[in-house]
């Protein structure tokens, strides 16, 4: 899915879909952890009561990041089929 990353006041926002908001019960109003990876461009919310569960380290985006480059043409391959 794809979503457009919109201004809001000063901030940029990125939406979440009507769907997923009522499957993961998210409100309005509600407070959630965000994890990020500027190397990676990957952010990841999770609602506050598991903001202290960390489930992307920034090892896990290193080995990541690795095995990507590494793995590139083969990973693109893939893609195409």
């Amino acid at each position: 899915m794809l979503q457009k990353i919109i201004q809001v006041g000063n901030s940029l926002a990125v939406t979440i879909p009507k769907d997923f908001a009522q499957a993961a019960r998210f409100r309005r109003g509600d407070e959630v952890a965000v994890e990020t990876d500027v190397v990676s461009k990957i952010f990841l919310i999770k609602p506050k009561q598991l903001a202290e569960k960390k489930s992307l380290t920034p090892e896990f985006f290193e080995w990541l990041n690795e095995m990507a480059t590494k793995y590139r043409k083969a990973i693109i391959e893939l893609a195409h089929k």
